[in-house]
């Protein structure tokens, strides 16, 4: 992969990402914020996942095969899975380990597929912070290594 990719993911994250963020607070008087749950949700986990495969193609890492959030963060280079672990603890005001967050990313993995078919399959509680701190922390890993992607 090259930086072109990683550009277009992170493109991909950004856009997936602002749409959660205006979907989890709609305008008031419009439709209620619990409805707006599933596409929200949907949004942000899709953006996660882009963010990976952003950090990824920055590192000549990325693949076309399905990889869960886990096994991406598995296969990112020791520097920045330790940046990334440093960021969401900064943004989740936590101290995790690194096998802390593997659980966590498993925990979170499955939340696109639970929620955008929320009527087919159980979709379980997802933190939503969380993910949103995850975002926040791979979209600060990604920002570190290209400051003009912001």
């Amino acid at each position: 992969m090259d930086k072109e990719t990683a550009l277009l993911y992170n493109n991909s994250a950004n856009a997936y990402y602002l749409g959660a963020t205006i979907l989890m607070k709609p305008p008031k008087g419009t439709v209620p914020a619990l409805s707006m749950a599933q596409p929200a949700v949907t949004c942000a986990a899709l953006a996660l996942k882009l963010y990976f495969k952003c950090l990824l193609a920055l590192e000549d890492n990325d693949s076309d095969d399905p990889m869960p959030l886990a096994g991406m963060f598995r296969r990112l280079k020791e520097g920045t899975r330790s940046a990334l672990l440093s960021r969401f603890d900064e943004f989740s005001n936590t101290a995790m380990t690194s096998d802390e967050l593997l659980q966590l990313l498993e925990s979170l993995d499955s939340a696109f597929d639970r929620w955008r078919f929320i009527h087919e399959l159980n979709a379980r509680n997802v933190n939503i912070e969380d993910l949103e701190e995850m975002i926040l922390a791979a979209k600060a890993t990604i920002i570190a290594v290209n400051p003009r992607w912001r």
